[in-house]
């Protein structure tokens, strides 16, 4: 019997001891008060994300759907800006909240998984050092709190196959049922979690009447979303392609996955995780496990097939990295492996702490223009996301320069729902924003006594423009060469007057979850 048995068997037999290494929480409570302090005095440095503007001004309009995502991140946005409007920290709070809970998490899983401490500090530091977890914290977002609380809810799945307390199906389903109101993703992994469990066990699972408690409890709270998805046609559906789309002008789709995964993992996390994957499928200590690793590899399938975003699989990382850290601290790790972890811990934590103190880089330090997708990605990681400012004011000129007979009567409409969010954000007394764009689009449409709209877009909008309205005049130009796409470069504020149809008819035909219709750009 190996080591790693040893303990597991150990372990298993006192079911009641504490959730990790008495030493190890003193390490891991050390370690993720210093990464939310790095992480805290870095939230105020990037400006607004377009997606928080937009959650912000969803929160101003609470339902109980949106068009991709739930209502949750909207309420948090909300309550943000109820408590500090302008705190860039306070809006982020749940989001560095959500990246050092993983910490924990990854700590946690290794104890169950028969680690101990060393194999619980190794797990939490490779969480901790993951480039994910900066990502993660930078900006509230919905794969802030979706990664976090799915690998949670593996967690307690885990521990139920080790100490088969069925009050654990309860938190699972309470879990389940928040991360339902993030983002409609949870059917990936549910499926992955029973195709495991069937095809490795446990399969007691499935005769546990607390299991029928848990299906209930999420079932239930799925109902308000779906019913919203229904009542709009199932937009959420409408995006798996918009969504291709983008990652594979980002990021080369399928093709460049392993390359995003190595990005998200860092060099711990990476070494790790490939360990962990191979011992949750092979190492006899973890054997209990194994349909985590079904799981996972049935949550990469789906990425796979889908060209879904490769954070998609951040929830199953702390379960992949704690395999890897218990297998590393079993009997049969080598010298080299021992070295090179040695190596790697010392790497990730020089890489995490440079880019969280280093980045974002200045506006100064720009030099050539952002052309394709992939570097307008690789920009807003590196300085962020700029230009609110410069867009409003040019809005506001143009708005306050129409006639007084005209801006009785006039509406603003923007191209992509970033614009129309941080319109709704910075702009002073400007006409009501609407967007045919995303979300944006379910917000509202103008009213019928809406004769004149400023429309804020492309060059290449005027020709439907011209066929929409019967007078269309270019009123101001944004074309910052250093600018960023769709909010300060290539801009055009077009003045339209007399729509040629109801606003009931023109709206269905300008709806769209391209980001920047006709011009290949995408967030």
């Amino acid at each position: 019997m190996t080591r790693g048995s040893l303990d597991v068997h150990r372990r298993t037999s006192d079911p009641h001891q504490d959730l990790l290494h008495p030493w190890a929480v003193r390490d891991v409570a050390v370690l993720s008060a210093a990464v939310a302090a790095l992480l805290g005095a870095r939230a105020g440095r990037y400006g607004y994300f377009g997606d928080e503007l937009y959650f912000l001004a969803a929160g101003r309009r609470l339902a109980v759907g949106y068009v991709d995502q739930g209502p949750l991140v909207p309420v948090l946005a909300r309550c943000a800006a109820w408590l500090a409007p302008d705190s860039l920290l306070v809006l982020r709070l749940p989001a560095i909240a959500c990246a050092v809970a993983s910490i924990w998490i990854c700590a946690a899983l290794a104890r169950e998984f028969g680690g101990g401490r060393r194999a619980q500090v190794t797990a939490a530091l490779a969480g901790a050092t993951m480039p994910f977890l900066i990502t993660q914290a930078a900006t509230l977002s919905t794969f802030a709190l979706d990664s976090t609380l799915s690998a949670a809810m593996l967690w307690m799945v885990v521990r139920w196959c080790r100490i088969r307390d069925d009050r654990l199906f309860i938190a699972v389903g309470v879990l389940a049922a928040v991360d339902l109101q993030v983002k409609l993703l949870l059917p990936v992994l549910v499926a992955g979690l029973a195709f495991g469990l069937l095809l490795c066990g446990p399969r007691a699972v499935f005769r546990r009447t607390a299991a029928g408690a848990t299906v209930a409890i999420v079932a239930f709270s799925a109902i308000p979303a779906l019913g919203w998805q229904a009542r709009h046609g199932w937009p959420q559906l409408a995006m798996g392609s918009v969504i291709a789309e983008e990652q594979r002008a980002a990021t080369g789709g399928a093709a460049g996955l392993p390359l995003q995964l190595a990005l998200l993992l860092g060099v711990l996390g990476g070494v790790l995780a490939g360990v962990g994957l191979c011992a949750l499928l092979c190492f006899p200590a973890l054997r209990a496990y194994r349909f985590t690793a079904v799981a996972t590899l049935t949550q990469l399938t789906f990425v796979v097939v889908t060209s879904s975003r490769p954070y998609y699989l951040a929830g199953v990382f702390p379960v992949l990295v704690a395999a890897g850290a218990v297998w590393a601290g079993s009997r049969h790790r080598s010298k080299w492996f021992t070295v090179t972890g040695f190596g790697s811990a010392a790497v990730s934590v020089v890489v995490t702490v440079a880019a969280i103190c280093l980045l974002p880089r200045p506006l100064s330090d720009l030099r050539e223009p952002a052309e394709s997708q992939r570097a307008i990605s690789e920009r807003s990681r590196l300085f962020g996301v700029n230009g609110w400012a410069a867009l409003s004011e040019a809005v506001t000129r143009a708005a306050r320069d129409l006639p007084a007979d005209a801006r009785e009567h006039a509406v603003l409409i923007t191209e992509n729902y970033w614009q129309a969010a941080a319109l709704d954000r910075f702009g002073n007394d400007l006409p009501a924003v609407y967007s045919p764009n995303r979300g944006f689009a379910y917000f509202g449409i103008p009213p019928e006594n809406a004769t004149t709209a400023l429309y804020v877009g492309g060059e290449s909008a005027e020709n439907t423009l011209r066929q929409t309205f019967s007078s269309v005049t270019a009123v101001s130009h944004l074309d910052d060469r250093l600018g960023f796409p769709g909010i300060t470069r290539d801009v055009v504020i077009w003045r339209c007057d007399q729509p040629r149809a109801p606003w009931t008819t023109v709206w269905p035909r300008w709806r769209t979850d391209t980001f920047v219709p006709d011009r290949g750009i995408h967030p």
